[in-house]
């Protein structure tokens, strides 16, 4: 039976397809950002109405992006009411108009996903697809909670009669993405540091489906980033001369912890037999491509800081300079850590996390028990570039980064700054007393937690026995060099305000960076 809001749902998917003003609308959401250029052509290829109402229509889009270097399919679930709602954007459809938002912000898609897991209910599409539910009955819907944050993805939060739900609705889909796999193996291996995953929606069947969410059991957690920036900013308000107090400790504990948790995270996804999960060897081919992509990641920085600094705004133009001149200087260095990367010759790569920063590590509130969460890889990795396997100490060397972010985001609350204030911990130019003293004890706690973090993975994995502990750390130091690029070419892009926490890790790294003695 064909729609009543077919001519709506008309106007919409030619809008998606040709209107500046609709794609000016998706750009402004958190997890399209530029994924969407201004020019690149956008074709829908399917859609499925979801759930009809007397005023209101939930569809689904599937569309690709075509750009000259790749082709990314994504998903827009969409709302469409003949009323305004939040943030929603409007679209002519005739004589009327449409009201359109984000679908997984609505009580009715919530709905819609709560029965659907319950009647394991499959849904033809326009073209003669299918989009299936799997994996357990949920129960009947009972309420939807508030959002529960933003990123890359969509989180929807719901509860039903069995379970409180966090779904994460993917809008950048991977026809390889791998995170509803991880997340059964880990759930049958009984692995206790992961929600319990209750299911998928995806779009056809088998290994070449397209998953467009899963969904898990809610934690009642904060991300371990949260817990320690609200941890530092407690410590560092009570005086920032003081003698380290418990929380200091307390965090050094749980990198130790994490490092723990992260080696039995690599053991459970490792199979020794043949088959998806068997780990293989790395070798020097590996090594050289991940080193060019590291380099690679450094002249397309190179590149845009080379254009920031001909622009017309002078903060901006001297920010980029600045930094395009601490990136050359330390060029020869920032080559010379990144041959780290041969200490993994001959070590395994197997399935990893793959973006494994402290913001995808939740402390249970209850136990302080710590949960693995969001495994489909590097956003800015292109699709089927996500899940490749790779040597688990890249995880570690990914978690030890973020704790360079916590120190930088804890210094930017002690000055009460905005993201400039890593300049000053840079070059150290201007600092009072109290400061340095402060910036001395960050970076004494950062790399006691990175050291922490390392020496505690090493000593519970059984996948480094073989290497010597100094090349384990070359190995894990040439890794925070590759992320540390592609850190920089990451904030250069989203957040150009950021790229002297990037920058700073890079020519510390290097060996090149200012003294704390």
């Amino acid at each position: 039976m064909a729609s009543r809001f077919e001519p709506a749902i008309d106007a919409v998917d030619q809008a998606i397809r040709h209107s500046t003003h609709f794609r000016e609308w998706l750009r402004s959401r958190r997890w399209c950002g530029d994924s969407i250029g201004m020019r690149a052509e956008v074709a829908v290829k399917d859609r499925a109405v979801l759930v009809e109402t007397g005023t209101e229509a939930l569809v689904l889009f599937l569309a690709v992006v075509k750009e000259p270097e790749r082709q990314t399919p994504i998903h827009l679930p969409l709302a469409l009411s003949a009323a305004r709602t939040e943030g929603a954007v409007e679209v002519a459809a005739g004589p009327e108009r449409v009201f359109v938002s984000e679908a997984e912000r609505r009580e009715a898609y919530a709905r819609f996903l709560a029965d659907g897991f319950e009647r394991q209910e499959r849904l033809p599409t326009m073209a003669g697809d299918s989009l299936h539910f799997l994996g357990e009955k949920l129960g009947g819907f009972r309420s939807m909670a508030p959002p529960v944050g933003d990123s890359s993805n969509l989180l929807a939060r719901f509860a039903t009669a069995r379970f409180d739900v966090l779904f994460k609705s993917y809008k950048l889909l991977d026809v390889h993405n791998r995170e509803p796999d991880i997340l059964e193996r880990l759930g049958r291996k009984q692995f206790p540091h992961a929600p319990r995953f209750l299911g998928e929606l995806s779009l056809g069947t088998g290994p070449d489906r397209l998953v467009l969410g899963v969904a898990t059991q809610h934690v009642d957690a904060p991300d371990l980033f949260a817990w320690l920036a609200d941890g530092w900013r407690a410590e560092l308000g009570a005086g920032a001369d003081r003698t380290p107090g418990d929380f200091e400790r307390d965090g050094l504990d749980v990198a130790g912890a994490v490092g723990e948790a992260t080696a039995a995270l690599h053991e459970a996804l490792v199979d020794r037999h043949p088959g998806p999960w068997q780990a293989e060897v790395f070798r020097p081919e590996d090594a050289t491509a991940a080193r060019r992509g590291a380099i690679t990641n450094l002249g397309e920085a190179l590149r845009r800081l080379a254009v920031l600094a001909k622009g017309p705004e002078k903060g901006a133009a001297d920010a980029a300079a600045r930094a395009r001149r601490f990136l050359f200087d330390n060029r020869g260095a920032i080559e010379e850590t990144l041959r780290g990367l041969d200490a993994n010759v001959g070590t395994a790569k197997c399935v990893t996390h793959g973006d494994l920063p402290l913001a995808q590590v939740l402390r249970r509130a209850s136990d302080g028990a710590l949960l693995f969460v969001d495994f489909e890889g590097e956003p800015e990795r292109s699709p089927g570039q996500r899940s490749v396997k790779l040597p688990p100490l890249r995880d570690v060397a990914t978690m030890g980064r973020s704790f360079v972010y916590m120190k930088h985001y804890a210094w930017r609350d002690f000055v009460r700054g905005d993201a400039t204030a890593a300049t000053r911990m840079l070059e150290r130019d201007g600092l009072s007393g109290p400061e340095l003293a402060v910036v001395r004890r960050l970076s004494a706690w950062e790399d006691a937690a990175v050291e922490r973090l390392s020496t505690r993975y090493l000593a519970r994995s059984s996948l480094y026995r073989e290497i010597a502990p100094e090349e384990a750390v070359r190995a894990i130091r040439g890794w925070m060099m590759e992320k540390a690029l592609y850190e920089f070419r990451y904030e250069l892009k989203f957040r150009p305000e950021n790229i002297f926490i990037p920058l700073e890790g890079i020519v510390s790294l290097a060996g090149t960076g200012p003294g704390v003695g």
